[in-house]
């Protein structure tokens, strides 16, 4: 087994903890001070709703690979509670830069 001085961050499963590990690696990233939970909340649900206006933008581009209805998957991935996946890291990186 590998050990690393790395520490290990919990993050809260609220169905946002994947975009809670994205804005806490971000702000890490740039700099910032590692955000409390409640502003992980906030960045979380910023970044979710950004990632679904890319979603949007880019339509063309990314319809196919989405499961069902394309409007139907956008509007249930604006809630809080609906899990990120794969797609949804891919629009952060274009969210994020």
């Amino acid at each position: 087994m590998l050990r690393s001085n790395l520490p290990i961050i919990r993050i809260p499963g609220d169905g946002r903890c994947m975009f809670r590990s994205v804005v806490y690696g971000a702000c890490l990233r740039t700099g910032d001070p590692p955000p409390s939970l409640t502003r992980q909340k906030e960045l979380a649900d910023e970044l979710r709703a950004k990632v679904v206006d890319e979603f949007i933008k880019r339509r063309a581009d990314t319809e196919w690979f989405l499961e069902g209805d394309f409007n139907t998957y956008t509007v249930q991935m604006r809630r809080s509670q609906a899990w990120g996946g794969e797609p949804e890291l891919l629009m952060s990186s274009h969210v994020l830069h």
